[in-house]
This record gives structure tokens, sequence and C-alpha cells, in this order.
């Protein structure tokens, strides 16, 4: 059945009016309850609404294979909105309700900072997906990444213009936030160490409708490149003014630009001559196991799936697997996560490293020519 907007915020109504059990995810005979801060409505819902419905088909997967040594787990979700306060409101308030035995954050840099000291106050260990280096960087040990650092999706980003376009002036644009500056300067670095110049750099606020002004100024500087660091709404905006202003240099997005929600509000021609690096390439021919996700994510949610929900995925997994390698108590999960090198996702082979950080490969994709299905360019990995 497909989740309209209309259904999913009834079935989160439901969820949040529903009466408290009062009984910890440590009992033996209960639930594991596991805490999911997800933005639910407002701008950045649009690829919230994904790895909701990841987590809960990981959910359903997980119990129908006989949960955790015969306990089921429970996701209890509460929404982030789309600001940093509502953020840490809504992981206190599953903290201190529900008592998870694991979190699963937001995939926005910024709130993942926002809410980063209450995750190292509660000891509980957490998944996220936000880019941004100074998560990881900020030393947080209760923290784990399941999607490619910022770094990392710049370093493939700038492979992609050096490697692939032969770019020699390149612009960037970026959104004015913690995700947004952190990948302008992450790219500013690689492509100096390359020898590559950036000959200039634009930045936009997060709900701006006009990016000429921006777009004109780089034109004007005679770029044969341009890096993008956008989220799905105003990329897929920024987009179209690009081509409607003439630029034929080629754009390289970050990976909201092809997420399913940008795709969405975008056609064949305005993806003409663009590039992205992504996560993963969420396609059937990647293997067996990317095929059955992909048809049964489509079957059930009536939409394709994207990299941010496949992350979340491929994150419940591991946290089942973990808890029924080691169980429930904090320390040991964290200790297993960082001890385990070599858990295969569908998406990534997942080691974490002593900052959290698990996954160390990004993806080079384009269009087909004239259509809106995805086709692989290159893998780039840290040499």
């Amino acid at each position: 059945m497909e989740i309209t907007r209309k259904n999913f915020l009834k079935s989160m109504a439901a969820v949040a009016i529903a009466p408290l059990v009062g009984v910890s995810a440590h009992a033996q005979d209960a639930d594991i309850v596991v805490g999911a801060t997800v933005p639910m409505t407002g701008p950045l819902s649009l690829t919230g609404l994904q790895y909701y419905n990841t987590l809960r088909l990981a959910e359903e997967d997980i119990n129908k294979a006989g949960g955790i040594k015969g306990r089921k787990i429970k996701i209890a979700f509460e929404d982030t909105q789309a600001t940093n306060s509502a953020a840490v409101n809504a992981y206190v308030k599953v903290a201190q309700e529900k008592k998870p035995a694991f979190f699963f954050l937001s995939s926005y840099s910024t709130q993942n900072l926002a809410v980063s000291p209450e995750v190292k106050k509660g000891q509980v260990p957490s998944m996220y997906a936000g880019g941004v280096d100074s998560i990881a960087e900020a030393g947080n040990e209760w923290m784990f990444r399941i999607r490619p650092a910022d770094s990392l999706a710049a370093v493939g980003m700038v492979d992609c213009v050096v490697n692939v376009l032969d770019a020699k002036k390149v612009g960037i644009l970026y959104v004015q936030n913690d995700f947004g500056q952190g990948g302008a300067q992450a790219a500013t670095k690689a492509l100096e160490a390359r020898g590559v110049a950036v000959v200039g750099k634009e930045a936009y606020g997060q709900n701006d409708k006009d990016f000429s002004a921006q777009v004109i100024n780089l034109r004007n500087k005679g770029v044969d490149a341009v890096l993008l660091f956008n989220h799905p709404q105003d990329g897929a905006l920024l987009l179209r003014q690009y081509k409607s202003l003439g630029m034929k240099a080629p754009l390289v997005g970050s990976s909201s630009l092809y997420v399913t929600a940008a795709l969405q509000l975008l056609s064949a021609s305005d993806l003409a001559n663009t590039l992205c690096v992504m996560d993963a390439l969420v396609d059937p021919a990647v293997s067996p196991r990317m095929k059955d996700f992909i048809d049964r994510y489509k079957t059930k949610f009536n939409t394709d799936p994207d990299p941010y929900g496949l992350a979340y995925y491929d994150g419940a997994m591991l946290m089942a697997e973990a808890m029924r390698q080691v169980g429930l108590e904090p320390a040991a999960l964290r200790q297993w996560f960082l001890s385990n090198k070599g858990w295969e996702g569908i998406a990534h082979n997942y080691a974490f490293d002593s900052k959290g950080n698990g996954v160390h490969e990004v993806v080079i994709v384009k269009p087909k020519a004239g259509t809106k299905t995805l086709e692989f360019v290159k893998k780039v990995q840290p040499t």
C-alpha cells in the first residue's frame, strides 16, 4: 500500500498518543525498543520518509527472522521536523519515555551536531547518516556513521572533475549550513591539492528560490565545471535555473541531487550534462540482494528507494547482528561495532574506524542519455 503524506502523518499521530507501557527495552520478556528520530514534517521530510520506510521494512524483516533471540524489536519514531531544537527534543523524549537500547538519528548534519551532546550523555549507541566531518571529529564514541563522510564525497567529486571531466577552472555552489559549508571547504582543499583552480564559490540559503545571481557570477568567471552541495528540493530548483540561464559547464552534484525525492522534481533534460557522487547506485543490476531490496521496497511503498534509506536498512540489519552476538549492553554493542571490520550489507562493506565512520567508498553516476535512469561511472576509494 502506498504511504501518502496524509496517511504517514496519521500513523505518526497514532504512535504519539499510544499509551506508554513503561517497560524498559532491557526487560527479558519485552520487545526491544529502538529509537528513531526522523524528519517527518517540513522540507527535510523529502528524504525522511525514505528512511522511515526502510526502518519499518527492516523492523519487519528482523522480526520475521526471529527477532533478537526470540524477542521482537519495536521502533519508536519521533519527528525532528526541520530544526535543531526539534531534533534535540525528539531525542530527549524518546530517550526518557522509551529507554531504547539503540538509536537511529537524522540524516541531516545540523541536527546530528545538535543532538550529539545528548547522545554522549545518554551513552546509547546511535547510528546516523549525516556527512559533516566535524560530527565524527568531535569524538563522540557513541555515534556511528552509516554513510560516507563529506570529505570522502568531496574526494569523489574532485576525482570526477579531474579524471572524468578534465576540468581546470571549477566553481562551487553550496547551501549555507554545516553540510554545505563543510562540503565546500573539503572540496576546495582537495582541488587545491590536485592543482585545480577554484575560481568562484557561491552560497545560498536553504529556503532561497532564486539562484540566478550565484549562477551568473560563476558563468562570468568562465568555469568549466561546477560542484553543487545541496539538499533535494533546493538542488532541483537550482538545477532548473542553472539550465535556463544557459550554463554549459557540467555540474557535479552531491548525493542529494539524484535521490528519489529530487529526481521526482526533475526531467531528463534537466539532468543532461550532470553527474553525481552518491553513496551507492541503487539499481537491480548491482546484486541479487539489491534487486530483492528494491523489489520489496517498491511493492510495499509504491516508490523507488534511495541510498539514504538503504543506509538505514543496512544499519538496522547491522544493529540486529550486533544484538544477537553480544546482547543489549551499550558498551558491548559499541565495542562490537568497533571490532567488526567487514560486515557485508547491501550497499557497502561496513567497517567502523575509531571515529565511528563505517563507509569508505563512493560512486560516480550519471543519467543514461535522454533518461532519468542512472548508470555507474566509477567507484572512488581513498588511497
